[in-house]
């Protein structure tokens, strides 16, 4: 079975076959190809008749194999701005549009991934669920203006503003309501959805920050020094336009030092789209006063550092890294000292270190900051432990607790009756804010109201000032 949605560019045919309307692959833009590619995203032509809206696009380019390609029945192109909408119906209701921004570095992710299907969240909550497409690593972040001017910067970004763009003039034809639109951003997505917001982005109406990190917000001299990188060197010497393998070669050959969890490829302070650090706009500047819900999990970095052996995690190792986050400005020994009174091993600890500078601190700061500005703000911390020994509650297990899809990644948060009602828990709060609720108690500041969310649930104060306090100083620029 089929339906068809009437926009304002040409009709489009989903799929009906279940009790949710799915519209795959809908373009939002013109493909960013050949004289487009450094180019903001431009407006799509129209269309004639019915146009089929039955698969999903190419994903961006970026490192995957084609077997995998294959087995996911997906393609992956340059032509890649689409999205896809799950709705219980395209008709004239005003249902609320949650609009969700993949994470993966940016430079990895897509839409269409089984964990981020739209089916069951927008059943339940009788919503309008949306996912996006949009260029990742080289093609969406390379800061090069002299070459291909002022406005190919942070292209990741522009790609997400036009889409969400396209949400608000279009999805009233998806039974959406475009003054209820809550945009929701997991990891490197909720960092740029931080960056829209601090430069006063106001196509949403709600945020949701999910396990973001601001600080791999670039500055403009580290962004020009990765660009230096590329464009000095192999396919980008050339006259010619490198092709899409050459570019992921190049974006792989990057030296991004020793700091984890720093990456080259995360937007950067351009002075356009991103004129100052979020950090710095949120502590000084006016942002658009919409509501936030925000927070982490509990022990993000412990899947990363999972797959390091045992060996690597020394007294010097775990020093050193606490050096490398903290800065001069601390005694490494310390830090770790104040680390080890609630872990066991040295393993958790430089898990730990990690989690609360590159994760919790920078999201506290930013909410803090919000709040203090009589914004409403909803922090929580989701403690809820993967069953897999040794991960504990780590990134990305927020994401099939939040979409229900548990079956698609039962390493990250199980799959049995547990994790179920632990997903209808946690579904059932990110709904009521979608809706326009207030789920728990405000976060009003410095040891305020944080929604615990694992096999008990209940608000804290002052949960875990002490370790989030050494980071305070990480920051000296931002504040």
């Amino acid at each position: 079975m089929t339906a068809v949605a009437h926009t304002s560019y040409g009709a489009l045919c989903g799929d009906a076959t279940g009790d949710v309307v799915v519209f795959r692959g809908v373009p939002y833009a013109a493909p960013p190809t050949d004289e487009r590619r450094w180019r903001p995203p431009q407006p799509m032509a129209g269309w004639a008749g019915v146009r089929d809206a039955l698969a999903f696009g190419p994903i961006a380019p970026q490192d995957i194999s084609a077997g995998r390609l294959a087995k996911r029945g997906l393609t992956m192109s340059e032509d890649c701005l689409t999205l896809n909408i799950w709705t219980p119906a395209a008709d004239d209701n005003r249902r609320p549009v949650l609009v969700f921004l993949h994470g993966g570095g940016q430079t990895q992710g897509h839409g269409s991934a089984p964990l981020l299907d739209g089916s069951r969240l927008a059943r339940r909550g009788d919503i309008v669920v949306v996912t996006v497409n949009f260029r990742l690593g080289v093609l969406g972040a390379l800061y090069a203006p002299g070459l291909h001017g002022a406005d190919s910067t942070n292209l990741t970004l522009r790609d997400q503003r036009h889409a969400l763009q396209w949400v608000r003039g279009e999805i009233a034809a998806f039974g959406g309501d475009p003054g209820a639109v809550t945009v929701v951003g997991q990891s490197s997505g909720a960092i740029a959805i931080t960056a829209l917001l601090a430069g006063g982005c106001n196509l949403f109406d709600r945020v949701i920050l999910q396990s973001g990190g601001l600080e791999r917000v670039r500055s403009t001299e580290a962004a020009a020094a990765v660009a230096g990188q590329l464009v000095s060197t192999g396919a980008f010497a050339r006259d010619d336009e490198p092709d899409v393998a050459e570019i992921l070669a190049a974006q792989r050959g990057i030296d991004t030092g020793f700091v984890p969890p720093q990456g080259p490829f995360h937007p950067c302070v351009d002075g356009d789209v991103i004129a100052e650090h979020p950090l710095v706009v949120a502590r000084t500047r006016d942002m658009p006063a919409i509501p936030i819900l925000a927070g982490t999990t509990r022990d993000e970095w412990r899947i990363f550092d999972a797959a390091l052996d045992e060996g690597i995690f020394t007294e010097q190792y775990v020093r050193d890294r606490a050096h490398a986050l903290a800065g001069d400005g601390h005694d490494a020994g310390a830090v770790v000292e104040t680390y080890r009174a609630d872990h066991r091993t040295l393993r958790d600890v430089a898990s730990a270190m990690v989690t609360d500078y590159h994760f919790t601190a920078p999201t506290e700061q930013f909410v803090r900051a919000h709040a203090e500005r009589g914004s409403a703000v909803f922090r929580y911390e989701l403690q809820w432990p993967s069953p897999r020994a040794g991960l504990g509650a780590c990134h990305d297990s927020c994401l099939p607790l939040l979409f229900g899809n548990l079956d698609a990644a039962p390493a990250l948060a199980g799959d049995g009756d547990a994790a179920r009602h632990m997903s209808d828990g946690l579904q059932g709060l990110w709904l009521d804010f979608v809706r326009g609720g207030e789920p728990w108690e405000h976060y009003d500041g410095v040891g305020g109201s944080t929604m615990l969310l694992g096999p008990e649930i209940g608000i804290a104060r002052g949960h875990r000032m002490e370790q989030l306090a050494i980071w305070e100083k990480r920051y000296p620029a931002y504040g």
